[in-house]
């Protein structure tokens, strides 16, 4: 109990969960004292990646569509770039954009 654990140790998965609910609480609370500006720019930079990602799966589905399907390899890779949000994302500890069955249903509304 008082003791720090033995590194190489898994982490008690109750200590990780409480973790991350502290991480997203501490996020949240961020984003609330966000000025009008933060926020707005935030706003915008959702909006963007969104249609961004939007346009990015249309052109890949039509020139599948067109084309035929392209090897496996090379779709995973288009819808990993098409997935991609900018170095904000790629800090965040959850937010792996992976490439197996990415689907924004996936990702936690912010």
């Amino acid at each position: 109990l008082g003791e720090p654990p033995v590194p190489g140790a898994p982490p008690d998965p109750l200590v990780s969960a409480f973790l991350r609910r502290q991480q997203r609480l501490e996020e949240q609370q961020r984003r609330r004292e966000a000025s009008l500006a933060q926020r707005l720019l935030r706003f915008l930079r959702k909006k963007f990646y969104l249609f961004r990602r939007s346009a990015l799966m249309t052109c890949i589905s039509l020139r599948n569509l067109a084309l035929g399907r392209p090897p496996l390899q090379q779709l995973a890779q288009e819808v990993a770039f098409a997935n991609w949000r900018g170095e904000e994302e790629e800090t965040r500890p959850e937010g792996g954009g992976g490439v197996q069955g990415s689907t924004s249903s996936e990702h936690p509304k912010e």
